[in-house]
């Protein structure tokens, strides 16, 4: 592995961990083992670790969460149940039950970072869009907006169950789904 991709990993983790504003520099630079010298070289600025850290989660989402989804099921109404037991998987795996990093990227950076924030809202529109497709193939009226329902369900699900610690919250965002999909 990269000293740069190193560098990305760990603070991948770091972010995840204690928020952006919240971590510093020396932080990720404790973790890798690296001098500031050397992480000016590949990261002109915090905010420039920030979007390579960004572009890899949008890469991992992926594979970590629809790539899965959609070998549990052919059927795109079990395929997009799928994604939400993913989620929930992966947050109860987690013992700091993170929520998306790129939407608490966009939360934190908004008015502040407009790469950032930009990050934040294409990760927010791909996950909605992957929606609208499942929800196209499922024969629905109107793919759009029920994808964008989708979301909102997916995505208050994902922020109950941070704020909560209980997971709880996508057997309710399911029972919904059903609904929805029906």
């Amino acid at each position: 592995m990269s000293k740069k991709q190193d560098i990305i990993d760990r603070a991948l983790v770091r972010f995840q961990q204690g928020g952006f504003h919240a971590t510093g520099i020396d932080a990720v630079m404790a973790d890798t083992g690296i001098s500031k010298r050397t992480l000016y070289k590949y990261f002109p600025s915090k905010e420039d670790l920030i979007e390579a850290v960004l572009d890899q989660y949008g890469c991992e989402a992926q594979d970590t969460l629809f790539g899965p989804a959609l070998a549990r099921s052919s059927d795109p109404r079990e395929q997009i149940a799928a994604i939400f037991d993913i989620r929930r998987e992966l947050m109860e795996g987690s013992a700091c039950y993170q929520g998306c990093l790129a939407m608490r990227a966009a939360q934190e950076f908004s008015g502040k970072h407009e790469g950032i924030t930009a990050r934040g809202q294409a990760s927010a529109d791909y996950v909605e869009t992957r929606f609208a497709e499942l929800a196209a193939a499922a024969g629905v009226a109107d793919p759009a907006e029920t994808g964008r329902r989708i979301n909102l369900l997916f995505q208050g699900a994902v922020l109950t169950s941070q704020m909560r610690h209980d997971t709880s919250a996508f057997e309710s965002a399911k029972a919904m789904l059903r609904e929805l999909l029906a």
